[in-house]
């Protein structure tokens, strides 16, 4: 699945691409008008922090706003395994 949101002068570049699988999710921070990817991060999506992970990325290279809103988007359409021991979502 692939997923782009294009937000302008908030993050990095301006655009947020989302590429996952059934292990891995991709957080691409894309140039706005030449479309050079500028940031690439791949987290594991076994990983019990990976919304975490993927939020705190999203927010040091734009804002708590949109990492909010791809994070929301994440738990929405990709399927995430069940936390495993004492912390979790």
């Amino acid at each position: 699945m692939k997923k782009t949101f294009k937000i302008g002068e908030y993050v990095v570049g301006g655009i947020i691409e989302v590429i996952s699988n059934k292990e891995k999710i991709t957080i691409n921070f894309k140039d706005y008008f030449s479309k050079e990817l500028i940031l690439s991060k791949i987290f594991n999506i076994d990983n019990n922090n990976v919304l975490n992970d993927i939020d705190t990325f999203i927010s040091e290279n734009g804002t708590s706003y949109y990492a909010d809103k791809i994070t929301q988007y994440i738990k929405d359409n990709i399927k995430l395994p069940e936390p495993k021991g004492w912390y979790g979502w």
